[in-house]
């Protein structure tokens, strides 16, 4: 009897190693089937810019801080302190160089179901403070940023058009501008009766100088 038992004893513990082991080869080749993206790394030189973003922020080049190259693709990675959410769901936040000196604002509209990683935990932008620093990346020669290398285009972050003038036109009061002359209103009667009294005035000068040199009677 207990030799029955030692041999089915045994041949479940061999029946058990057999499945882990049997699952252990499928997992890893369940792994090896689906490989990850290709990871690289390249200089922010090498990144072709789009027209567009150097137009508006001439400082981009300058504000790269490496390119990294997933699946191919290059993406220029970019530091910017958060500054501001605003009421209508955008966010304003200050590029910065490689030395930490401010570069200029950009104002991004994020999705409402984007996120931001931050100390490896994904945060809503509404749940950002001021002063925290945010990796944001553009691909090559895209006029967009991401929140992440290797994102869709439904993950792209817009770009909010600048309107610096705009806003400068509208901040500054309109100046109103001084007339040359003065609108003549008043029309020519003024003038003639200044001049009707001027010639009264000397008829009674004339008047009085006759009489004084006339002789007594």
């Amino acid at each position: 009897m207990n030799t029955r038992l030692n041999v089915f004893a045994m041949t479940s513990v061999a029946l058990l190693l057999g499945l882990a082991s049997t699952g252990s080869v499928i997992a890893q080749e369940s792994r090896q089937a689906m490989p990850g993206p290709e990871v690289d790394r390249a200089s922010c030189r090498d990144v072709e810019w789009n027209r567009s973003l150097l137009r508006n922020y001439p400082w981009v080049a300058e504000g790269c801080q490496e390119a990294i190259i997933v699946d191919g693709q290059k993406w220029a990675r970019f530091e910017a302190e958060f500054e501001q959410f605003h009421r209508d769901g955008a966010i304003t936040s200050d590029f910065r160089d490689e030395n930490g000196r401010s570069l200029g604002s950009v104002r991004l509209m994020p999705g409402p179901d984007q996120r931001v990683m931050l100390d490896g935990r994904p945060y809503r932008f509404s749940e950002l403070k001021e002063g925290q620093v945010l990796n944001f990346y553009a691909p090559e020669n895209a006029y967009a940023f991401t929140t992440k290398p290797g994102a869709l285009d439904t993950e792209k972050v817009t770009i909010v058009e600048p309107r610096k003038e705009q806003e400068m036109a509208k901040a500054q009061p309109a100046k109103t501008e001084q007339p040359e002359t003065l609108p003549a209103t008043a029309g020519p009667l003024p003038i003639i009766a200044l001049g009707g009294m001027l010639s009264l005035m000397g008829g009674v000068t004339l008047t009085t100088r006759r009489r004084l040199k006339a002789p007594n009677a």
